[in-house]
């Protein structure tokens, strides 16, 4: 009787130990199949979107004197912050095209504030809706072809573009404001380079992918055709060219490669 309550628990983890491979046997497949879904991620790199110039930040600075006249001629602003160039975050849309289904959800979002349009330029295929927000404190007037709507701080206005081509917005109250939708086949998400151009599909399944880099509804650069298989992914070893480079030696065109 006194070594009864010793052998009941010794009677569960030998239990216990018999069920472990078991167990592990299960879970085993379960692991392998969640590897193979997520093949690693693909990396590019855009470059020369210094050198891009932006219609309406120009067409701005050249319709309203006033518009830039302290970021472009004050001297203790350094040129760098001064000049008008393409921001990679804001400007450059680098389009992801491949198999399977889009990751643009229910919409795709431009944001009107600070007086521009955030992307400049969403790649889309048909049927996703485009929505504009105005996210000023001023109305803003969005006009193309046949639409003209005021879009009062904090409204929004969505578009459901039915076939391909391109849709060039303006704004009648913001010259600064320019944004273009491109509606082609095979998008399946936009990606917004980062401060050095850097751009990742993360957790990218295995499949075939194409990298295009778009500035103000323009494809700049493409990659070849990306293979995923490895689960350390792939990166593209040259850069996705959009403008003049700083350095006159040529670029070479987009290449693939492992990590």
């Amino acid at each position: 009787m006194r070594f009864r309550p010793l052998q009941a628990p010794l009677r569960r983890r030998s239990a216990l130990r018999s069920a472990l491979p078991l167990a592990a046997a299960l879970v085993a497949p379960a692991a392998l199949v969640l590897g193979a879904a997520h093949a690693g991620d693909l990396k590019a790199r855009v470059a020369g979107y210094e050198a891009l110039r932006p219609q309406a930040l120009a067409s701005a600075v050249a319709s309203n004197s006033h518009a830039f006249t302290w970021r472009l001629f004050d001297r203790l602003v350094a040129e760098k912050y001064t000049a008008l160039s393409a921001d990679p975050e804001k400007d450059v849309t680098v389009a992801v095209y491949g198999e399977g289904p889009h990751r643009f959800g229910l919409e795709a979002r431009i944001r009107l504030a600070g007086g521009r349009a955030t992307p400049a330029t969403v790649v889309v295929p048909a049927g996703v809706p485009i929505t504009f927000v105005n996210d000023d404190p001023f109305l803003h007037t969005l006009i193309s072809g046949d639409l003209k709507r005021d879009l009062k701080p904090g409204e929004t206005h969505k578009i459901t573009p039915k076939g391909k081509g391109l849709l060039t917005f303006t704004d009648s109250q913001a010259p600064g404001v320019k944004a273009f939708v491109v509606i082609e086949d095979g998008v399946i998400m936009n990606l917004a380079p980062g401060r050095d151009g850097a751009v990742k599909f993360a957790e990218a399944p295995a499949g075939s992918y194409v990298f295009k880099a778009f500035f103000e509804g323009n494809a700049k650069a493409t990659s070849p055709t990306l293979e995923v298989k490895q689960p350390a992914g792939l990166e593209v070893k040259d850069p996705l060219v959009v403008g003049t480079l700083p350095s006159a030696a040529p670029s070479a065109s987009a290449s693939a490669a492992s990590k």
